[in-house]
């Protein structure tokens, strides 16, 4: 099967689809953008100029991506959060904004409502949840866990593993004791 590209989304120069690929309505993606096999952009999501999107990458509705931009294989980017039984018709979150020169990590989630600002790692399999707010260089290593309305700072360090529940001034380093 060859990419599918919807009839209303935007594709710029030299935008390379592996096969299997699902672009949908609304998208918008910038120049030299190569997607891996098994990727969904979902409905008004927009991808900046020279993002590599790897393998089985899921990039949920009105989701930004910047320029210059790696997102590993497996991630999911802008992933809604669970509704309990009874909490359903809540407002959707806007989708999650990533900034320019970001590393996403294999298997990483970054839920609906997070920003990571420019120059941002997060590590294999970690996630940052709906809310929280990665400032500019800052890392998050891998299988860290950042809870929601969590802020940390410029440049700051989030060990791999660490559940973070309170915010990290700017470089600092975040890390659960043993």
């Amino acid at each position: 099967m060859t990419a599918y590209v919807h009839p209303t989304a935007v594709v710029g120069d030299n935008f390379k689809p592996a096969p299997f690929t699902v672009i949908d309505d609304g998208v918008r993606i910038g120049d030299h953008v190569i997607t891996g096999p098994g990727v969904h952009i979902r409905h008004g999501a927009v991808i900046g100029d020279n993002v590599l999107i790897g393998d089985h990458v899921t990039i949920q509705d009105e989701a930004h991506i910047g320029s210059n931009t790696v997102i590993a294989d497996g991630a999911v980017v802008g992933r809604q959060p669970f509704e309990p039984t009874g909490q359903h018709g809540r407002d959707r979150l806007p989708g999650a904004r990533i900034g320019e020169r970001c590393q996403i990590g294999v298997n990483a989630v970054i839920m609906a409502g997070a920003t990571l600002d420019n120059g941002v790692t997060v590590g294999e399999g970690a996630v940052v949840c709906e809310g929280a707010t990665i400032r500019r260089e800052a890392l998050v290593g891998g299988g860290a866990h950042i809870e929601p309305g969590v802020e940390i700072g410029e440049e700051a360090r989030v060990a791999a593993g660490t559940v973070v529940t309170e915010d990290a001034p700017p470089r600092s380093t975040a890390r659960t004791d043993a």
